[in-house]
């Protein structure tokens, strides 16, 4: 009776150690994406807080990166290259935080990570 009471105990600890899940409700997927008619230049924070800088780029740029840093300042701001009309999201966790669509060829766009 002790050595069934002694292996359920050591079945019952491996159970709930071994599907234990981790916890990664703490990290967010970070997307940007930009629209317009002409190549722009792109300036965004990245996942550890830096600006970066994108020139010249496709008005289907999009820039990703996945975070665990809660209340870090996300911005994204949009020149084109030539005055047309551009626009910006920001999407955390696939929901959209936040756009700005501009006629006046730049557009500035921020957030923050929960």
């Amino acid at each position: 009776m002790k050595k069934f009471l002694f292996f359920s105990l050591i079945a019952l600890i491996s159970v709930f150690t071994f599907s234990c899940k981790k916890d990664s409700s703490g990290v967010h997927t970070v997307k940007y994406t930009i629209q317009g008619t002409s190549k722009s230049n792109v300036t965004y924070s990245d996942a550890n807080g830096n600006m970066q800088t994108a020139t010249s780029v496709d008005a289907s740029w999009t820039y990703s990166f996945t975070s665990s840093n809660h209340g870090l300042a996300l911005k994204l701001a949009v020149v084109s290259s030539d005055g047309s009309q551009v626009g910006g999201k920001i999407f955390i966790d696939g929901n959209q935080s936040a756009a700005q669509n501009g006629a006046t060829g730049s557009v500035s766009v921020s957030s923050v990570l929960p």
